[in-house]
């Protein structure tokens, strides 16, 4: 077992910046065209790859698989809901929900200082050495003006709740100057009848206040890995993606003028984001930046989508984004055969710790000027310490999650569970078993999958899939 001693003779930090649906497909004009200058910088100087989704490409599942190095099956996280079984009814899936422990407890075990901001899931925060600041952060529950709670649990330590909630961004704060480049024509769009721009402003607020997080943080205290995660371009994607250039057929040419720019902008406005990211890092820390799937932007955008659970994930492509750069790093070159479940082995890699030989992923030796053999643990689930984790019969209140609840709702990943909370959750669990027949045939444990199929076609036997 690695011990903090081994730690602290190495004295590297590590910056992971989480572009949720990032494609190289759209970012490659952007590069070409001088667009995107930080980025391009970073890649000028590391390595770059596609990053191959885990099927389903569902974010909460993936962004667990990054931060664990598992799949699904073994992590838990499997669904956008779960079911509440002592109050009824279903909530956004908690991290509590997680079977197997993340790169910042392994770090945390280790001695080392962790911030993370965003991550999907992360409420409640965990108590983990440096900070935590969960996906409900972002979230505006109420209009410009009323009071703005964060929900208990949002923030570790409970000492940072005042600095973190006054760094939030309200979509109402917004003003044309946000907008107009992303809608240089905005004037022309009726807001009585077309709610566009409001939904543009809550994508924008949303990435801006993880963004004021994440800098407040990196500025104002001590870390060894700071991790990050940005929604907001699979919002900009199943939002806008349909009048991304070129026009489809079936797109109005008004619509299409109205909004081919927002896509670029969300882009645009991520690079100058990363910049930021970029300078108080420093050049003596390695980043990475990956998407956890990519997007269609071209002939394979669908024009309609089913009338299934999670049927925005059909926008989703197999692959996303990865770069990395820093010290020891190759310079301007591609890798190969990399996965979502590669990233926590590599990260512990860099800091010098074993790598859980129940992990599914492996580390991405390409990418080293001077490899070394990663060295191996049997589980770091089996090993004893302190991990920064919550204790295991956490009391939790689920109305607390009511607001992202509604989110998910509106983007379309979940249904409206109503009223009857029982009916809920029973669609919650079939949905989550369903989810984890597909990890089943991913890993090509058909037995498995089809005895979870049946189980479900009890139930639902009108579903066509």
């Amino acid at each position: 077992m690695p011990t903090s001693a081994r730690m602290k003779m190495n004295n590297r930090k590590v910056l992971l910046v989480g572009w949720d649906a990032a494609d190289w497909k759209v970012i490659n004009p952007l590069l070409d065209s001088g667009r995107m200058p930080a980025l391009a910088s970073l890649v000028e100087r590391g390595v770059v790859a596609n990053l191959a989704t885990l099927d389903p490409p569902l974010s909460p599942m993936l962004w667990t698989s990054i931060a664990t190095g598992k799949t699904a099956d073994k992590h838990g996280i499997i669904s956008f809901v779960e079911p509440v079984p002592d109050q009824g009814g279903v909530r956004p899936v908690n991290v509590t929900s997680r079977k197997t422990r993340a790169l910042w407890n392994i770090l945390h075990n280790q001695g080392l200082r962790s911030n993370v901001v965003g991550w999907w899931p992360s409420h409640p925060a965990e108590p983990i050495r440096g900070a935590m600041v969960s996906n409900f952060y972002q979230q505006a529950g109420k209009p410009l003006g009323e009071p703005w709670k964060m929900p208990k649990g949002t923030v570790h330590p409970p000492a940072l709740r005042p600095d973190m909630a006054s760094l939030r961004v309200h979509p109402g704060e917004l003003t044309e100057a946000h907008i107009l480049p992303f809608v240089p024509l905005a004037a022309l769009i009726d807001q009585e009848k077309e709610h566009s721009l409001n939904a543009l402003a809550k994508i924008i607020a949303h990435a801006s206040s993880i963004h004021s997080a994440a800098t407040w943080l990196m500025r104002n205290t001590a870390w060894d890995f700071m991790a990050v995660y940005y929604d907001a371009i699979d919002h900009f994607g199943h939002g806008f993606m349909k009048f991304h250039p070129p026009r489809q057929e079936h797109i109005p040419e008004d619509q299409f003028e109205l909004y081919r720019e927002v896509v670029n902008g969300g882009y645009i406005f991520h690079d100058m984001m990363l910049e930021r990211l970029l300078k108080l890092a420093g050049e003596d820390t390695t980043v990475i930046l990956i998407s956890d799937h990519g997007f269609h932007s071209d002939h394979l955008r669908p024009k309609h989508l089913p009338k299934l659970p999670a049927a925005p994930a059909y926008e989703h492509s197999p692959y996303g984004i990865l770069c990395m750069a820093g010290p020891g790093i190759k310079q301007d070159e591609r890798i190969f055969g990399a996965t979502l479940l590669d990233i926590t082995p590599t990260i512990l890699q860099l800091f010098g710790l074993s790598v859980g030989a129940d992990m599914d992923g492996k580390v991405l030796l390409d990418a080293f000027t001077e490899p070394a053999p990663p060295a191996f643990v049997e589980s770091w689930d089996q090993a004893p310490g302190d991990f920064g984790e919550h204790p295991p019969h956490l009391a939790e209140d689920t109305f607390a999650s009511a607001e992202a609840m509604r989110q998910l709702v509106e983007l379309g990943y979940v249904e409206d569970p109503g009223q009857d909370k029982t009916d809920a959750m029973l669609k919650a669990g079939l949905e989550a078993k369903y989810n984890l027949s597909r990890v089943y045939q991913s890993k090509k444990d058909y037995a498995a999958a089809i005895a979870i199929l049946k189980e479900i076609f009890e139930h639902k036997k009108d579903d066509i899939r």
